[in-house]
């Protein structure tokens, strides 16, 4: 992953926030994104899909948020990087007695 440490602004209003290796990447940081409460989306380029490659540009795909969510985006993903996350299990509500 790439973190974009300069805020860059595209032309929905949205901030890129890091780009990775194609959609496959981006699926895992955008379900961590939104696992946190953070509205993300992913632009990318659908020749790297079909090549299977990062050249140039081509294949990379950019994670986006909206500018409000951007520095809580950018902590999260720095956290990532150290190794600083964990999964936890979610909590099961337990089923009435049928006594």
């Amino acid at each position: 992953m790439c973190p974009e440490p300069d805020v860059e602004v595209i032309d929905t209003g949205e901030v890129v926030v890091a780009r990775v290796q194609g959609f496959l990447e981006a699926d895992t940081v955008l379900a961590a994104l939104r696992a946190n409460g953070l509205d993300a989306r992913a632009r990318g380029d659908a020749m790297g899909e079909i090549a299977g490659l990062t050249l140039d540009g081509i294949g990379l795909t950019e994670i986006l948020v909206p500018p409000a969510h951007a520095e809580a985006a950018r902590d999260l993903l720095a956290a990532a990087e150290r190794g600083e996350l964990t999964l936890a299990e979610p909590e099961l509500e337990s089923a009435p007695d049928q006594g």
